[in-house]
């Protein structure tokens, strides 16, 4: 695919399977309590940290191995064991076996900042109930090289979308050519997964993710006609839903990377402005737009444009039904079908009329 979206989800290479064990180790002279945190800040959980001992893989070429790369960070693979007691003192829990992780570190000086407060995202996050169902499992913050320690989930629906436009390229019928790639049942399942993810997200983790996209939607093994859990990842764009009155945290947000046409129009009328800052109803609008992605199996939904018309289409965002209708897989989005029906309320451009996440749960439910 021509220009394709930058990329911040971690994605596997399956190559690695028979990779020589990791040589990189990243030891600790005097370890910190496993249980250290920083002081509390206005009332807020104290940042975790990553204290067991961390390795990051080299291939046979002795290169590190990465999952993916971004603007802001690189995402290697690494195998973390649990740090070793001193001498004398019995271990305070059973040793487990390696795990394999995905370390998030800055690629550049200037994005330090930006994982330290996504670091400190995550763990808010993660002290609240329901996120095992609805974010990537975090294990801490990592001081030395300043990066973020998550659990490596292998695929990503960025991935997903493209092997199930592959295979669907390769079927043949009428009745298949109308629906979305991976299938009806599986389609819906996955909207109601990601739309009851997005409400935990808004209303009761209280925070607008800000950079919703394919690439930024990890699947983790699970059960119904969708076999996966969707978990959302990269948090360095988030910021928290606040009254009126308060004002706005765009400090993240103007440094994140935008993908159009996964950005609200709105957004991308405003990338200039140093007041921009994502909101929940750009998040709704990004969702709806992933939706449209995943259901015809195009991540850049309108791939046979040029860049420069592809961007001004996304400006025009609350058409993105008609543009995607008018695309090369325009046919699996048909007029007032369920696809259309579950999107349609999400896109419209005012931004303050489009569906809230609440309400889309029980939409998707119903059609």
């Amino acid at each position: 695919m021509a220009n394709p979206p930058i990329q911040l989800s971690l994605q596997t290479d399956q190559s690695t399977a028979s990779l020589t064990p990791p040589v990189t180790p990243i030891a600790k002279e005097n370890r910190p309590n496993p249980f250290q945190t920083k002081p509390k800040e206005k009332d807020q959980p104290c940042t975790t940290y990553f204290t067991d001992d961390l390795e990051i893989c080299r291939d046979s070429n002795d290169r590190q191995i990465e999952f993916g790369r971004g603007v802001w960070s690189t995402v290697y693979k690494a195998r973390s064991t649990p740090s070793q007691p001193f001498l004398g003192t019995p271990p305070s829990s059973p040793v487990t076996a390696a795990q394999v992780l995905a370390v998030k570190a800055p690629l550049r000086r200037d994005a330090r900042p930006v994982l330290k407060a996504e670091a400190a995202t995550l763990t808010r996050l993660t002290h609240i109930n329901g996120h095992e169902l609805h974010i990537v499992p975090y294990h801490g913050f990592h001081t030395e090289l300043c990066a973020l320690v998550l659990s490596a989930i292998p695929l990503s629906l960025a991935t997903y979308t493209e092997d199930q436009a592959e295979l669907a390229r390769k079927r043949t019928g009428l009745k298949t050519m109308f629906e979305p790639v991976q299938g009806t049942e599986a389609f819906k399942d996955l909207a109601k997964k990601l739309i009851t993810g997005l409400n935990w997200l808004h209303d009761t983790a209280g925070v607008v993710h800000g950079d919703i996209k394919p690439q930024n939607i990890l699947l983790r093994e699970s059960h119904g006609p969708f076999p996966y859990e969707p978990l959302f990842i990269d948090f360095s764009a988030t910021v928290e839903i606040t009254s009126d009155d308060e004002p706005l945290d765009t400090t993240r947000a103007s440094m994140s990377s935008f993908t159009p046409p996964f950005t609200a129009p709105e957004m991308l009328a405003s990338l200039m402005c140093s007041e921009m800052a994502p909101t929940a109803e750009s998040d709704v609008f990004s969702l709806a737009a992933t939706l449209l992605a995943v259901a015809t199996g195009d991540l850049l939904l309108y791939s046979n444009m040029n860049h420069r018309l592809r961007l001004e289409m996304a400006r025009a965002g609350h058409q993105i039904i008609d543009f995607t209708r008018g695309g090369m897989s325009g046919c699996r989005v048909p007029k007032n079908g369920f696809v259309e029906r579950i999107v349609k309320p999400a896109v419209v451009k005012d931004p303050k009329m489009r569906i809230a996440t609440a309400d889309w749960v029980k939409l998707v439910s119903e059609v």
